[in-house]
């Protein structure tokens, strides 16, 4: 029986594994899946082909790059990325763009098949068999589930995206044996359930409220889980009617514009003046944050006096600091509850406002004396990716400047890779990005190194013709690891140097228009008509930046 059979939800309907699972995929309003298919997995893409014009299935190279690409839509979109793979090596692939997607709270949900089920964990030497395959994605998922009958995987896959809506983000892995994929059964199609997003409770919102009404030099901490909430009016209201200064996090940037009046931007990766004034708030409110080593200066940051922390996953309230109050629940329930009972007050005064803004011009004053051609190139970058254009950098210098100097004007425009920290997403998820926000511009910036990690999704790319402009910084080397090789172990570097292809060559042996900039005023007029073309372009900068 067909999946549309089912449509009607009725009770006892017959439906292969692979329908039900394409069946709940629609249900939850998914249009978009990133896959590849595999001989253990088939009876999914027999019923995806009967969804081909609901249901977009991207064919990538490789399951990490796949991965990548579900991360990067998810983070772009606000939609749960979907990654459908065969079992065994296909799995194993996808673990490190899952632990990316866990580690900085983007929700990707990977459907994969597993060797029959009475191979499971016998390790009796069948195709794909190693074990238990799930035991490869617990460390690196927030969820880990196995479908063992055809009737489990409607349940199981509406829970798994309640928890990814409702709860914090990240990774979640659904294994199905390919024997229940093709086995028919008996089953409800379920409706996807209520997100309900967990309120905060009373009596800390009115102790919240209390420390806030009496701060004098208050300061909002924004994370990543306020983005996810779509908290950016609460935080930009409740910092104007206390006086607070806004920080964000990495990945909570732009959720209030970085050009707004009491937004003072941070270098997570160094002690500077800005967290000399983190340190003398009185009253700091932490909303959706893990408090990464990254955005904290390996956790040297001090929060004020006393710190208030919100956010939806209770393991994180007094994982790295101690807190005056700890609020589990969602951050847009919690900052509107706290709005609705904070007392009337004047501002604190604007002198706190204002030495924030003198500490962030002095930090940002001081980069451009020491390193004006890497400030020079971090502006042309961000004056031509504009307003909502998302931009997505990977772990090389350029992309290591704009993670520590670079503003975002929007919430979900800035990508990178901050928890987990491996080379190569940004290809493949600025490709996901595109394609979960095609009306937006995209580039992505990627390191000689890291390029070579993913360029093979070059193809994918050319293939589902996604308009977006390659920044790719060729150096020859691995510039940060040589860095940190001179100035920590004496110079002796080893293991750092490059030999590339000629990547204009092989922009040309994919179909892809590319071009090479020696200098900052080449790159400047070559990115700013790559954007305006809408088209796929590769620039190729040898200009060499130093790493921050």
């Amino acid at each position: 029986m067909s999946i549309k059979a089912c449509e009607a939800n009725n009770p006892g309907a017959r439906i292969s594994g692979g329908g039900a699972v394409v069946a709940e995929l629609l249900r939850h309003g998914v249009d978009t899946v990133f896959g590849i298919p595999g001989g253990q997995n088939l009876a999914i893409y027999d019923a995806l082909h009967g969804e081909q014009h609901r249901i977009h299935h991207v064919m990538g190279r490789h399951e990490q790059g796949l991965g990548f690409m579900a991360d990067g839509y998810a983070r772009a979109s606000g939609r749960v990325g979907v990654v459908i793979t065969t079992s065994g090596p296909a799995v194993a692939n996808l673990a490190c763009a899952m632990g990316q997607a866990t580690t900085d709270t983007s929700p990707v949900l990977a459907i994969a098949s597993a060797v029959s089920s009475e191979l499971i964990g016998k390790r009796r030497g069948g195709l794909h068999d190693c074990g238990d395959a799930a035991d490869i994605m617990r460390p690196v998922c927030r969820h880990v589930r196995r479908c063992n009958r055809v009737e489990d995987i409607p349940r199981v896959l509406q829970e798994l995206f309640h928890l990814l809506r409702a709860g914090r983000p990240g990774g979640a892995f659904c294994e199905v044996p390919c024997d229940v994929l093709d086995t028919v059964g008996e089953m409800e199609i379920l409706s996807p359930l209520n997100v309900e997003h967990t309120r905060p409770q009373k009596q800390s919102v009115t102790a919240a409220a209390e420390l806030l009404a009496q701060a004098q030099r208050p300061l909002l901490w924004v994370g990543t889980g306020a983005t996810v909430s779509g908290a950016g009016s609460e935080i930009a209201e409740l910092a104007g009617r206390i006086g607070a200064i806004i920080v964000h996090t990495s990945l909570g940037r732009g959720l209030v514009r970085s050009d707004h009046p009491q937004v003072v931007s941070n270098d997570g990766a160094l002690l500077t003046e800005v967290s000399e004034t983190i340190a003398d708030a009185d009253v700091v409110l932490a909303v959706g944050t893990m408090f990464k080593q990254e955005d904290t200066a390996a956790w040297q940051t001090r929060f004020g006096n006393k710190l208030i922390h919100i956010d939806i996953d209770a393991e994180e309230i007094g994982r790295s600091y101690d807190v005056e109050i700890g609020i589990v629940a969602d951050a847009k329930a919690t900052l509107s509850a706290l709005l609705e009972v904070l007392p009337n007050r004047v501002p604190a005064p604007v002198e706190w406002i204002d030495r924030g803004k003198q500490a962030e011009a002095s930090r940002l004053a001081q980069r451009r004396r020491q390193s004006p051609t890497e400030m020079k190139a971090l502006d042309i970058l961000r004056d031509a990716v504009v307003g909502d254009g998302i931009l997505v950098c990977d772990r090389c210098n350029l992309g290591y400047w704009m993670y520590r100097c670079g503003p975002a004007h929007a919430p979900r425009t800035f990508q990178y890779p901050m928890g987990y920290g491996g080379l190569g997403g940004a290809l493949p998820q600025a490709i996901g990005a595109k394609l979960g926000c095609p009306d937006k511009t995209v580039v992505c910036v990627i390191g000689d190194g890291g390029f070579q990690f993913t360029s093979t999704e070059l193809a994918t790319a050319v293939q589902e013709n996604v308009p977006i402009v390659i920044v790719l910084c060729n150096n020859g080397r691995y510039g940060a690891i040589r860095a940190a090789q001179d100035r920590h172990y004496a110079g002796r570097r080893f293991a750092v140097e490059l030999t590339n292809p000629d990547f204009q060559m092989l922009a040309a042996a994919h179909g892809v228009s590319a071009s090479r900039c020696d200098n900052l005023d080449e790159f400047e007029t070559q990115l700013n008509a790559a954007i305006a073309s809408n088209k796929l372009r590769l620039i190729e900068i040898t200009v060499d930046l130093a790493d921050p």
